[in-house]
């Protein structure tokens, strides 16, 4: 394998210019548009020496593919040197936006279990300096010349997401809200200097309102309930469109295969984002349906590896991949039919038969315990509310709070569930939004045994479980409520299996 030192496309320091300038230049713009002054040009100055600074970077930047490992040089006044194993790999991500793909190059993240950040970010490489790089990362992680050559049979297309499915996603969704409060902030601005520009809304409700045959001579109170609907109509379908549009252009063409022993992702309309994820490599597993899921009779499902997260990298974007996930995960399957998540969970993790495990319950009386908590969230404003108003029969409002705070903890003790299966974990919570986590046995990284003042008076207990793609002081798993005595036997068999697991990364 070639050993010598490599250097960035030519292009890259165009590149890094274009992120740079961005950061200023798009600020800048809406603050001119949103203000209608001239004043905010000055600040476009401080653009030139981080720009000349991008450029110096592309100038210093060297990386170079050894026989076992990948050196990446940076920096001008401080010069640093990683070392990153190729077994210490857990992604090499691709980012392409439309100018991307017209040169043919790519933003590459070289990600490790190390942390939420990338080890490195290359901007830009060409797309067959990128082939060669992965060659070299794959070629290093194989333990023998027969697992580099052994047939693959579950290779293929694992899942397609097609426009439709991203259709249902967005109006299960509320992603539009970024959308909205955007617009609604650039809006504010505007009107603030230009109070006219709201003026339309008033009558473009009215005539709406103008045109129902119910609201023709009636009383001032069925105009306003009939405005107050029509806004409630107009924000919801205005928030479902925005959040379809916003899943369409992130998510579209969205496909997962299977690459040998690695789980390979693409999607994306406008930026393309291609992701390599080591199947062996998956921390745990979570599954998530809400009302509107069980009613297209979908799901969604997402992964955790060591070390992805989602929050800003060190090039400053967001990583896209985990649009609409949690903080650390990334998306398997943004939407697929309930009834192929089995099959799905099992390509991922072999072995893994959710369909089969025997569930075990949560205590029986926690639902009293969930019922007096919401029980005093719903008895406390109304009292507070009866009290501020000067009106009693706001206490009213206490009953049917508490047969709502009744109707939640029944469904929700009735649906808390745990497996102990002879590969791994699994957890199911809620009832309004359900969630379904898997951790193997070899990922479980701690165990821990909690007790609140209120597990100790009702003799419960429960398990945290955390794996190395959880993130900083937060856990992967909890299965609340148990006895503690099942809370004891839970937590020492599963201290028991991490430990009989050999650990590889």
């Amino acid at each position: 394998m070639a050993s010598d030192e490599r250097r960035l496309h030519p292009l890259s320091w165009l590149f890094a210019a274009a992120q740079v300038a961005k950061g200023f230049v798009l600020p800048a713009l809406l603050v001119l548009f949103a203000s209608g002054d001239s004043y905010e040009l000055w600040a476009l100055a401080f653009a030139v020496p981080v720009v000349l600074g991008a450029v110096l970077q592309y100038a210093v930047f060297r990386y170079r593919l050894a026989d076992d490992e990948m050196v990446v040089r940076d920096g001008l006044l401080t010069r640093t040197e990683r070392h990153i194993p190729y077994a210490r790999i857990q992604n090499v991500d691709l980012v392409q936006n439309p100018l991307h793909r017209v040169l043919r190059v790519a933003l590459v993240r070289v990600e490790t279990a190390s942390g939420s950040k990338p080890e490195a970010v290359m901007r830009v490489l060409s797309l067959a300096a990128v082939d060669e790089m992965r060659a070299a990362v794959f070629a290093g992680r194989r333990t023998s010349a027969a697992a580099a050559t052994r047939p693959d049979p579950q290779a293929g297309v694992l899942l397609h997401v097609p426009v439709r499915e991203l259709v249902k996603l967005g109006t299960i969704s509320n992603r539009g809200l970024v959308v909205v409060g955007a617009v609604a902030g650039l809006w504010w601005q505007r009107a603030r200097f230009q109070p006219d520009m709201g003026d339309w809304a008033g009558p473009l409700i009215e005539s709406a309102i103008d045109r129902m045959p119910v609201a023709t001579g009636g009383p001032p109170i069925v105009r306003a309930a009939l405005a107050g609907a029509v806004l409630i109509l107009a924000a919801v379908v205005l928030l479902r469109l925005f959040s379809i549009g916003w899943y369409v252009l992130q998510l579209y063409g969205f496909t997962l295969r299977r690459r040998g022993t690695d789980l390979a992702a693409a999607y994306g309309l406008l930026t393309r984002v291609s992701r390599t994820i080591p199947a062996s490599r998956v921390q745990s597993l979570r599954a998530t349906e809400s009302l509107l899921h069980r009613w297209f009779r979908r799901q969604s499902v997402e992964l955790r590896t060591a070390g992805g997260g989602s929050g800003p990298h060190a090039d400053g974007q967001l990583d896209v991949s985990a649009v609409g996930a949690t903080a650390q995960g990334q998306w398997l399957a943004p939407l697929v039919e309930t009834e192929r998540v089995p099959a799905l969970v099992e390509a991922v993790l072999p072995g893994a038969a959710i369909d089969s495990v025997r569930w075990q319950p949560v205590a029986p009386r926690a639902w009293r315990r969930i019922f007096v908590r919401w029980v005093a969230l719903a008895v406390f404003p109304a009292a507070l509310l009866a009290a501020v108003a000067g009106s009693p029969w706001l206490l009213l409002l206490i009953v049917p709070g508490g047969l709502a705070a009744a109707m939640h903890a029944r469904l929700t003790v009735r649906n808390a569930a745990y497996a102990l299966t002879s590969w791994g974990v699994l957890c199911r919570l809620g009832w309004w939004r359900r969630t379904l986590t898997i951790v193997r046995y070899a990922r479980i990284q701690t165990v821990a045994l909690c007790e609140s003042p209120f597990d100790r008076r009702h003799g419960m207990a429960s398990v945290r479980i955390d794996t190395a793609g959880a993130a900083a002081g937060a856990y992967t798993m909890r299965i609340p409520y148990l006895d503690r005595e099942a809370a004891v036997a839970v937590a020492h068999r599963l201290q028991d299996e991490a430990a009989r697991q050999p650990f590889h990364w």
